[in-house]
């Protein structure tokens, strides 16, 4: 059988990522170097066969869904290739798990700031192909601001690097950053140098803060933009998310009709915090050490809490400038009473991003919900993702704020890459900037 001419282990077996979206490939491949995802490649290349590539399942929004297509499991690159203490790089595998790999930057005095909430399970290759974000994206942004330099296997099949392991390079087109946050649809990523970043010296507090409501929250994060305070974290979860989190993980925490805030920040900066929550806050308590990385461990857990409280669930990742974090957590509430729905909100709210979850059983328009939640971020200005991605789930929204935002031509372009990268429409066809064209 040609499949196995290729000599690279192999399985089949249906899977489906975080939020349910199904995965049902033809053949499961587990290559162990570069060279073996480059016979993959060339062979799906020649038979023109779809490839998704799979890191931890983690995806929101759909991104790894395939139905007939080759999957490739990057488990076993997982290696940490270099760690350079003088120039501020470390060198890997796409299939590392990211706390892992924080674990042994952290015993060099380094880390790699960006943490999405699935740290602890997802890959470096899915947080970059997707540009995850996090909890500290208030004050180190998402992964395309750490990503140096990348190997990619092209769809034909050849090995590229893109990029340099310098913080200063202006040699070319910014080749990087089209395939960090590209979701798998120029290539398959083999290697990345990431800028790293020496451990904070100054102290660090975490202030636990119940809120008055969530408006009081937004106005929070308006006084600290107003104030020129950078926190480490700015984190918000309603009331629905604190019951969720007692019930399922046992939380501990209590509850409060105005939900809750986490924040981080530097110890010379806690009086002017303790000042900006005086109006808006009804308790606050601080905390370091083990309690601190407690509290973040449990937001970090929140998604997995609330996935439990229904059969299904939508996690919407909407992006509005600050100074309009007030009009759309109105709107947010709005959509709550439209259609008689409990909308968890978990928010990085320190930088204006917003993910309401809709719970549900059986509802035959949480699509429908989920896309009306988007243009609010549209209308508003903002970004229909701020760091789930867009899969096939967020296309039709993604191609009408680009529309709206950028004009048509802009979308065109972005089309027109994807051809000539992937002239045969090989790599995780049917998502992304393909369908979004498809529907704008």
């Amino acid at each position: 059988m040609e499949i196995e001419s290729l000599g690279i282990e192999y399985s089949k077996e249906e899977r489906q990522d975080f939020s349910g979206f199904k995965v049902n490939p033809s053949f499961i491949f587990y290559p162990k170097n570069e060279h073996d995802v480059a016979k993959i490649v060339k062979f799906a290349n020649n038979h023109k066969i779809p490839i998704v590539v799979w890191g931890a399942g983690t995806s929101l929004t759909g991104a790894v869904s395939c139905n007939g297509c080759i999957l490739i499991d990057m488990k076993y690159m997982n290696n940490i290739i270099e760690i350079n203490d003088v120039d501020w790089y470390v060198r890997v595998q796409p299939g590392i798990n990211l706390e892992f790999l924080n674990k042994k930057l952290m015993e060099k005095g380094f880390f790699l700031p960006p943490d999405p909430a699935s740290f602890f399970l997802c890959t470096v290759g899915g947080a970059t192909s997707n540009s995850s974000g996090g909890m500290r994206g208030v004050k180190y942004g998402t992964f395309r601001d750490w990503v140096l330099a990348l190997k990619v296997v092209l769809p034909d099949g050849n090995i590229v690097k893109l990029g340099e392991p310098l913080r200063k390079n202006r040699a070319g087109y910014d080749l990087v950053n089209l395939f960090v946050g590209s979701e798998g649809t120029l290539g398959v990523i083999t290697e990345i140098w990431f800028r790293i970043t020496p451990l904070p010296r100054e102290k660090i507090l975490t202030v636990l803060a119940y809120m008055k409501d969530l408006e009081s929250a937004a106005n929070v994060i308006i006084g600290l933009r107003k104030g020129k305070i950078i926190p480490e974290i700015s984190e918000y979860m309603d009331n629905n998310v604190i019951k969720a989190l007692n019930k399922n993980l046992n939380a501990g925490l209590e509850e409060s009709e105005g939900g809750l805030m986490l924040i981080s920040i530097e110890e010379k900066y806690l009086e002017d915090l303790k000042a900006i929550l005086r109006d808006n806050s009804t308790k606050i308590i601080i905390a370091e050490g083990e309690e601190a990385e407690r509290l973040y461990s449990i937001r970090a857990q929140s998604a997995i809490a609330l996935r439990a409280e229904a059969k299904n669930m939508f996690v919407e990742d909407i992006v509005v400038p600050v100074s309009k974090l007030p009009e759309a957590i109105l709107r947010l509430r709005e959509i709550e009473s439209k259609y008689k729905i409990k909308l968890p909100i978990v928010s990085h709210i320190g930088d204006g991003n917003l993910h309401p979850n809709i719970l549900f059983d059986e509802m035959s328009n949480a699509q429908e919900v989920f896309e009306e939640i988007a243009r609010i971020a549209i209308e508003l200005g903002g970004s229909v993702s701020g760091e789930h991605g867009i899969g096939e789930q967020k296309a039709k929204v993604m191609a009408e704020q680009i529309k709206s935002h950028n004009g048509e031509e802009v979308l065109e372009i972005m089309y027109k890459i994807k051809g000539l990268i992937d002239p045969n429409n090989i790599m995780n066809p049917g998502k992304y900037v393909e369908l979004a064209y498809k529907l704008r």
